[in-house]
């Protein structure tokens, strides 16, 4: 396999990775609504150190510990800033646009 093969590869890889944080950023949109029903504060420190747990286990050592620790912190943080900006629109508008 060539180089170029590989790299085109690691562009599908890059492509699926892009439609799952689009896909889990919708999810954190959903979770903002239920939370704001519910009275619920947007940051849960404990679910987020239960999903960098499950990564770590499901990562099994094939990626650092520390690896996923930046990479969930900063995927957690992208959900908490979607998760302020639907709480803002609603409640300035009342609703989603």
């Amino acid at each position: 396999m060539t180089i170029q093969e590989k790299r085109k590869e690691i562009d599908a890889i890059d492509a699926a990775i892009i439609e799952l944080l689009i896909w889990r950023s919708s999810a954190a949109r959903d979770i903002s609504m239920l939370k704001l029903s519910a009275g619920l504060p947007i940051s849960d420190r404990s679910r987020e150190s239960d999903v960098i747990s499950n990564a770590t286990r499901i990562a099994a050592g094939k990626v650092t510990d520390e690896a996923i620790l930046q990479i969930y912190e900063a995927i957690m943080a992208e959900s908490r800033r979607v998760q302020q900006a639907v709480r803002y629109e609603v409640l300035r508008h009342g609703a989603l646009r």
